[in-house]
């Protein structure tokens, strides 16, 4: 039975590591004048949920889902809007949103806010 604890217990550990180094992108990014975008720990399926700036609700949902794409960046799976969060560095991201109405495109800079 103790072999059972500490295999528990090693399962647990690398699942915790794996979510903590696959997702780069979690937590609050700030932009200048807006509130925070916020992103949350990519589910079973890689799915992540954000939470967008209400001063953004002209141009996309307050909520979306994204997956990944690409080693560095993070799309939402429809495309009207099509979302996109690109990692630049550990402290500094871009969020882009394109919409098919003339004007629906936005490029955001964000910084860590954590």
């Amino acid at each position: 039975m103790p072999r059972f604890y500490a295999l528990a217990a090693a399962l647990l550990a690398l699942s915790a590591t794996r979510a903590h180094a696959a997702s780069p992108f979690t937590g609050q990014w700030a932009a200048m004048g807006l509130s925070p975008v916020v992103v949350g720990a990519p589910d079973a399926h890689g799915q992540v949920p954000v939470t967008l700036p209400d001063e953004l609700r002209s141009y996309a949902p307050h909520q979306v889902t994204l997956a990944p794409h690409g080693k560095d960046a993070l799309q939402s799976p429809g495309h009207d809007p099509l979302v996109t969060l690109h990692l630049v560095s550990a402290n500094s991201a871009d969020l882009t949103i394109k919409g098919t109405r003339p004007g629906q495109t936005v490029t955001l800079p964000l910084s860590r806010d954590d």
